[in-house]
Parts: structure tokens; C-alpha cells; sequence
């Protein structure tokens, strides 16, 4: 036969399908973390409420960042001044010692991080560093006359630094307290190489706390003392030794006896609180009960107040935990003195079929090309790099005088409405967006939604259902398939769980909420569970090193088998990426090929375009597995960097039973679905959806197929798959946004078509996607009584099993022979399967 997939798509695109997206908030310099690193540890830019607070020397005023500057924040009025500005984001104020210059990091928006500081009284910035490289969180010594600092430069690994400061200019060479270290091995979402992470001074100058993954297999480290001066991580003695995710942030006393910090003490908090521990070790004393996040604590001058950043109403904001006593205290933002002329902009999304407000998804860019943010909106980049947030339908801003671009969108089926006004100093305007339908597909019984969204996931926002479902409105989402999971020993919203499976009470008839489980097996492979009748899965996850659950057993199929028995629908999620996975180690669905062969499978999730999860789907395919394709971005909704809710999504086809999520979930397991990015697809052959199936007699026969496309954005090919072959090039319109064929074509033997379109990355925008893809799941036919076999296709599986096993028998973390033995038993029960599908292809040795 010919070869299992046919990938015709430009050089271009096949280049542009990386395996993770975001590539323009990318910091090149720093190759430490990645995704968690950036949301996490630095700063977000932008924010619209306040972040990284820190006390001026006297105690009268708070600096933190705000809508992408530096403000003053008097604790008493909550009235705040804006102190420095540029087109950079701002964030990580650290005051001098005698109050007149502030050190910060200045963020380009997502290629370098430098240091500047501004002088207090004259609002004057100037930077410190210039370079490639990503800086954090700088810190004057006690006496004003050195900086502590975090750089990835020269090597890209995050290393602690002193340099003198004098007259606001650095006044010596640096001086390397930490340096890089090789772990020996990588460390689950860490790497090979140590990180050394939020510096804090000891009141004597001569030592420090800070954060390090030394030794440590798992977080981004423990607390450690070390000396002040070069090569000090070689003296150095931990102080507190817990599971950490860059959160912790200590803040020294001014007596240095104790230290203030934000934790989770490992697993034992869903959330951050503030503890307090001795500076020489000790055990920590617990200073918040919440059921939200507390981030950032730092100690007032006199000890007495501790500034912290809270999430408790959803979006961060200023608080103030007394220290002795416990009283608490908001501080909302009560004005905004800005340093440059400002208009206010109000703006109305609406619905031009019903005339009446809807929710939207909005672009906004001012003259000064930044994204502000309304005050209660929660600013966030896109896995592309778009600057957005989501409003109800109505939203007031302020933004810089001059020209101001905004534009709503909304999912798939709107078309995208952009405007641009002229914003004018202390002017108010009005302004409004009718989204227009590009068509209906729910009026023809398909129902779309993410099959892979987290509600919260230790971001900076603390989300809730009808957040969610607000986000999920303004992307156009009918099912909401929130999961609970992991974050390494934590379990996350894990109290929404809602047994029996069906939709949580927030749902309403144009929007259903349904919680499941992400199983994330470091090793195998995450996967989905929705619908469990009884009980969440547990445990979470194998596989992770220095835990009682490193070890490889259960495997995902046993694990599978038991979600099934409690009537879940499971599939694997975020499996693959660019390129054939079988090339390389078999990329994040390592299970796939042995839990498709045993029936432990009902999907496989592209969770961003790419074409590497062709090869093993249609390798299962075409030996008559039918395993559905969906679609689930992995969006981490409470992150201020992460794939938009939506993003990549399925549209299932539920007929005369409407939005019902048994029916949707039932079509789902039956392949009457699509896959999407952006373009909506549709295909029939002799009148048949997806998932059907054409029986034609042994001598073949004719079948008539029906093919269409639209799409918001440009395509460049669409295309009819045959076996996993190209048959037809269907033409584009002049607009290259939709297609269509009605064709009949000649069928000989057994096998499936489904349908396939492709656009450039280069016009993807306003996709949060690297460029619109969609492609249907396959409508089956049969020729007499003969099923879809491919040698090939059974050699490719049968390949697969042994590099699984090779890469399975290596693994350090077995507890025992009997658990190897059992899951080997497992793989070779599915290379049965696949030889069984081989010898029924062949006949005399020939295909």
C-alpha cells in the first residue's frame, strides 16, 4: 500500500507546527521551565490590579505594579500614582535603603526581562542592563550599596548575582553567589541543569535566602542560607525543605530571626498561604487559613504589617495580614493618578441577530501599542502572544491619548469586528461592536467544546464556575469539560467533582459545565476522564521521581479500564506535536497504540494543530480502530499565559437531542465529531456523517461526497483523505475562506475518508492558534464483508510496542518484577491484536 499518512502542506507549515505554541512570548535567553517558569515565577505582563508589593523605607507608601507601570500606593486611601512608564511592562519593585531610587524589571513583552530603576522624586527611569538576557528580582543589601539579582546570563540558567550600585549605576563587576549545577538527569517539568531563584537579604548584608532546586528531584527547590559573596551556594545550609513552585518568595525580618513566605507545605494546601518560619530552620507556623491564594508577602519597615498580594474576589489585589492580632486589610485601588493624559473608552459587544449585548474575547491596542485592561478584567497573553481579555458585553477602559484599535471576537461562527477611534484627553467615548454570524451550526445539531480546560491550576487568577463559563460565553463554547488534576502532589479543584456525571448545577440550557479528571501519568501519558459515575481516579498520576508513586505500575491501561467501568468517556490528551512521534521517543501519548489495540481508548486530542498525531491515528485507522480525534487546547484558565478556552476545540453532533451532554459525549464515542482551530468543516459520503458507515457489495461500488469549508480566517488547501492518502484538492474561494465539493468517486475496497484544511501561519491571527486547522472524523466504508486492514499500518504499531517496552524496561522507578511483568503482559496482549490485523491484510505474503 501506499504510505500511511499523506501530508501535503506546504514547507512553510510544516515548520511552523512546533510542539508547544506561544513563540512570541518565548524569553530565547532563559531555558529553564518554560510555560510554568513564565507564569509562576515572572511577573505578569500586563496586569490590571496590583502585583509585587513593596514597602518604601518608612512604611508610608507600597509600590507595586499595575496596568504594565510602577505605582505609589498610599495603604490608608488606596489612591495610587503612577511612577514610571514606557512601552515596556514593569513589575518586581525593590526600594533603596533611603527611599530615593526603586530598582525594578522591565519586560519587552516576552523576548527579555532587564533591570532599570527610577529616581523616587523625579520619576526619572534609566536602565541598568541591556542585553538578551532575562533579570529578577533585584534587591538593595541593607546598606544601599549592593544589588542582588537572578540572570540567566551567560548560559541561560538562573543564577544569583551582587553588584555595587552607586548613584543609581551599577559600580563594579558582578559577583556570582550561585552558579550552574548539572542534576545528573532531567527533572520532570525542571530540567538537568539547578535553578537559584528570589534572593532576600539577611539584615547584616553578609548572607542571603534564597530559592534552590539543588539535589532536589522534584519543584523548584527548597529555602537555602547562604553567604553573600562568590561561590556562596558552596557554604550553603537549607533552612526549609519542602515541595516548592517558585511561589515561595521569602522576606526576611528586620531582626533576621524569621522569614515570611507563601506555600502550599507540598500537598497539604490546594492554595497558597503565609507561613512563618526561623531563619536557621525550623517548623513553620501557619499565618492564613484561606481557601484562595496569598502571594508575595512582604514585612512592613516596623514588623508590624505584612503587604501581601491576595486572589480572594478572583483577580489579584493589594492586602495587609497584621502581625500580631491578625487583622485584615484590603486595600482597593480607590483612583489612578496616571503621568500622561488619559481617556476613558466604553465599549458595547452585541450580537447583531438579537440586538442585545453578548459576551467577547477583545483585542485592544493603544497608541503607545500596549493592551490595557478594564480594572476588572483579568489581562492575559494568548498561547500565540496576543494581549487579550474576556468581558460580558460591556466594559469601561482607560487607555493613552491617541489612536485606539479594539476588536471582539467571538469563537468560530462570528465574524471578527475591529475599530479603530480616536481616544482624546479626558474625553469619554462610546463605542459599539456588532458581532455577525458567519452561520448556525447548533441549528443543524452540532454542539462544540473544548475537551481539555483547568479552571484553576496555581495561577494568579483564583477562578470560579461562572468565570469560566463568562470565558467559555465569550469564546462561543456550548460544553464547558473543565478538569480536575494534578500540579505535582496537589490535587486542583478537586471539590467540584460532582458524582453521577452529569453537568454541575451553574449549566444552563445554552451552556453546560462538566467536570472530569485529566490522569497525568508522567510516562504514558495524560489523558481524559468525564463522566465518571462514582468517584475521581486516584492516583492522579505514576511515574514521579522521589515519590511513592515513581514506579510504572498500574499502567494507563489498567487505570483506563477502571475510569470505563464507572461509564467515563477517556481519550488521550496533547499527545503529539509536529512530527511522526514513532522518530523519536513517541512523544506525551506513549500508551496510545497499546490502549487503542485493547479497547481502553475512545479518543485521541490534538491540542494544538500539528501533524504528527496523523501518523498514529491513522496508523490505528487503518486497521479498523475507530479511536475519535477531538480537540482540547489545554487551557489553564487562571494563568496570565496559556491557550485561550476554546482554542482548540470538537464539535460533536448530538441530532434532535440538542445541547445534552450524555448526547454529546455518546456522539463523541462514536466519532460523530470534528476537530477545529478556527475552520468549521463538514463531510458526508452517500449522505452519512462521521462515525457512519457505507456498506457497498463485494465488487465495490460509487459513492457521492459532500464536502464544505468556512472559516474566519484564510485557508490554503483543503483536502479529502482516503486511507490516510489525499484523493482530491478541493478549490478555495476568491477569499480563500470556504471550499466545497460534490463529487462521486469510485470505492474498490474497505477503508474511510475524512476531510482536512490547512492555513498559513502567517494569517492565523486572530486564531490562538499557530495556524487554522480543522479536519473531520472518518465515515467508514465497507466493501462486501472485508474489514480496513494495512500491513504497513500493523508494522508501524507493532514498531511502536517495542520502543515502548525498550523505553519502559529502562525506567529506574519499578517497585517490583511482578508489576514490569504485568504490564508487559499488557503490550504484548496488543501486539497480538496488531499481528492478528497484519496477517488478515496480507494473502500470500502480499497486501
Amino acid at each position: 500500500m501506499g504510505p500511511i499518512v499523506s501530508i501535503v502542506i506546504a514547507a512553510a507549515l510544516l515548520l511552523a507546527g512546533a510542539e508547544s505554541i506561544g513563540q512570541n512570548v518565548s524569553y530565547p535567553s532563559s531555558t529553564q521551565g518554560g510555560f510554568y517558569t513564565h507564569n509562576y515565577y515572572f511577573g505578569p505582563a500586563p496586569s490590571s490590579t496590583p502585583w509585587a508589593p513593596a514597602w518604601s523605607p518608612d512604611g508610608s507608601k507600597i509600590a507595586v505594579a499595575m496596568s504594565g507601570s510602577l505605582w505609589i500606593v498610599n495603604p490608608s486611601s488606596g489612591a495610587a500614582r503612577e511612577l514610571t512608564y514606557s512601552r515596556k511592562y514593569h513589575s518586581m519593585p525593590a526600594w533603596s535603603p533611603d527611599g530615593r531610587w526603586i530598582v525594578y524589571v522591565a519586560d519587552d513583552g516576552g523576548r527579555t526581562i532587564q533591570l532599570e530603576i527610577v529616581e523616587v522624586e523625579t520619576g526619572i527611569s534609566r536602565p541598568l542592563t541591556s542585553d538578551d538576557q532575562v533579570y529578577m528580582d533585584p534587591a538593595f543589601s541593607p546598606d544601599g550599596t549592593r544589588l542582588v539579582y537572578v540572570s540567566t546570563r551567560p548560559t541561560g540558567n538562573f543564577n544569583v548575582y551582587i553588584r555595587a550600585l552607586k548613584d543609581g549605576q551599577f559600580a563594579g563587576e558582578e559577583i556570582a553567589v550561585t552558579r550552574d549545577n548539572d542534576f545528573g538527569r532531567d527533572r520532570l517539568y525542571f530540567g538537568r541543569m539547578d535553578m537559584h531563584i528570589t534572593p532576600a537579604w539577611m539584615p547584616d548584608g553578609k548572607e542571603l535566602l534564597l530559592v534552590s532546586n539543588r539535589n532536589m528531584p522534584l519543584g523548584s527547590g527548597n529555602v537555602l542560607r547562604v553567604p553573600a559573596v562568590a561561590n556562596g551556594i558552596d557554604r550553603a545550609t537549607t533552612v526549609l525543605a519542602e515541595q516548592t513552585l517558585y511561589r515561595t518568595r521569602p522576606d526576611v525580618s528586620l531582626d533576621g530571626k524569621r522569614f515570611i513566605y507563601s506555600s502550599t507545605r507540598g500537598a497539604a494546601d490546594q492554595f497558597n498561604n503565609l507561613y512563618v518560619q526561623p531563619t536557621i530552620g525550623g517548623e513553620p507556623y501557619k499565618m492564613t487559613f484561606f481557601k484562595h491564594d496569598a502571594f508575595q508577602p512582604r514585612w512592613s519597615p516596623d514588623g508590624e504589617w505584612i503587604a501581601f498580594v491576595s486572589n480572594e474576589d478572583g483577580l489579584p489585589q493589594l492586602q495587609l495580614l497584621e502581625t500580631y492580632g491578625g487583622a485584615l486589610k484590603k486595600v482597593p485601588i480607590s483612583e489612578r493618578q496616571w503621568k500622561r493624559p488619559i481617556a476613558v473608552v466604553s465599549v458595547r459587544t452585541i450580537d447583531a441577530t438579537t440586538g442585545r449585548p453578548t459576551a467577547a474575547r477583545i483585542h485592544l491596542t493603544a497608541s503607545d501599542g500596549k493592551m490595557y485592561a478594564p480594572e476588572d478584567a483579568y489581562a492575559r497573553v494568548t498561547g500565540a502572544g496576543d494581549r487579550v481579555f474576556h468581558q460580558a458585553g460591556t466594559f469601561r477602559v482607560e487607555v493613552p491619548v491617541g489612536p485606539v484599535t479594539v476588536e471582539a471576537v467571538k469563537g468560530f461562527e462570528y465574524t471578527p469586528v475591529k475599530t479603530t477611534v480616536q481616544a482624546r484627553d479626558g474625553k469619554a467615548m462610546q463605542i459599539d461592536l456588532k458581532l455577525q454570524p458567519l452561520t448556525n451550526v447548533s441549528a443543524r445539531g452540532w454542539y462544540n467544546g473544548s475537551t481539555h480546560v483547568h479552571m484553576n491550576y496555581a495561577g494568579n487568577l483564583h477562578n470560579t464556575p461562572a468565570n469560566l463559563m463568562m470565558m467559555s460565553a465569550a469564546e462561543d463554547q456550548d460544553m464547558v469539560n473543565e478538569q480536575v488534576a494534578n500540579k505535582d502532589n496537589r490535587i486542583l479543584d478537586y471539590d467540584l467533582f460532582i458524582p453521577g456525571g452529569k453537568p454541575h448545577p451553574i449549566s444552563t440550557p445554552e451552556r453546560l459545565l462538566v467536570v472530569g479528571q485529566e490522569y497525568r501519568p508522567a510516562f504514558y501519558g495524560h489523558v481524559f476522564m468525564f463522566q465518571l459515575r462514582d468517584h475521581l481516579i486516584s492516583p492522579f498520576t505514576t511515574g514521579y521521581e522521589g515519590t511513592a508513586i515513581e514506579s510504572l505500575f498500574p499502567s494507563n491501561t489498567d487505570m483506563l479500564r477502571k475510569a470505563k467501568a464507572q461509564g467515563a468517556t477517556v481519550g488521550y490528551v496533547h499527545a503529539f506535536g509536529s512530527k511522526d512521534p514513532l522518530s523519536g521517543n513517541l512523544g506525551g501519548g506513549k500508551g496510545y497504540i497499546v490502549d487503542a489495540a485493547l479497547g481502553a481508548t475512545d479518543a485521541l486530542e490534538w491540542s494544538y494543530p500539528g501533524m504528527g498525531s496523523f501518523h498514529p491515528w491513522y496508523a490505528t485507522l487503518n486497521n479498523g480502530l475507530r479511536i475519535t480525534a477531538v480537540g482540547g487546547e489545554d487551557s489553564i484558565s487562571s494563568m496570565q499565559i496559556s491557550k485561550l478556552v476554546g482554542s482548540m476545540r470538537t464539535y460533536v453532533h448530538t441530532g434532535n437531542r440538542g445541547l445534552d451532554a450524555d448526547a454529546w459525549f455518546e456522539g463523541l464515542r462514536n466519532g460523530h465529531a470534528f476537530v477545529t482551530s478556527g475552520p468549521l468543516v463538514e463531510l458526508t459520503v452517500d449522505g452519512r456523517m462521521p462515525g457512519e458507515e457505507i456498506r457497498l457489495p463485494a465488487e465495490g461500488g460509487e459513492v457521492s461526497v459532500m464536502a464544505r469549508v468556512q472559516s474566519i480566517t484564510p485557508l490554503e488547501s483543503v483536502s479529502l483523505v482516503w486511507n490516510g492518502e489525499v484523493v482530491e484538492k478541493i478549490p478555495l474561494s476568491s477569499d480563500r475562506k470556504s471550499a466545497q465539493l460534490n463529487k462521486k468517486l469510485k470505492v474498490a475496497r474497505s477503508g474511510w475518508y475524512h476531510l482536512r484544511a490547512e492555513g498559513n501561519p502567517n494569517e492565523r491571527y486572530p486564531l490562538d492558534a499557530e495556524f487554522a486547522q480543522a479536519f473531520t472524523n472518518p465515515v467508514w466504508v465497507t466493501v462486501g464483508d472485508r474489514p480496513v486492514r494495512s500491513a504497513a499500518a500493523a508494522n508501524y504499531c507493532l514498531k511502536w510496542i517495542d520502543k515502548l517496552q525498550q523505553l519502559a524496561d529502562a525506567w529506574p522507578g519499578w517497585r517490583s518484577q511482578k508489576e514490569k511483568d504485568h504490564v508487559f503482559a499488557q503490550f504484548d496482549e496488543a501486539r497480538a491484536v496488531y499481528r492478528k490485523f497484519r496477517d488478515e491484510a496480507t494473502v500470500g505474503g502480499v497486501e
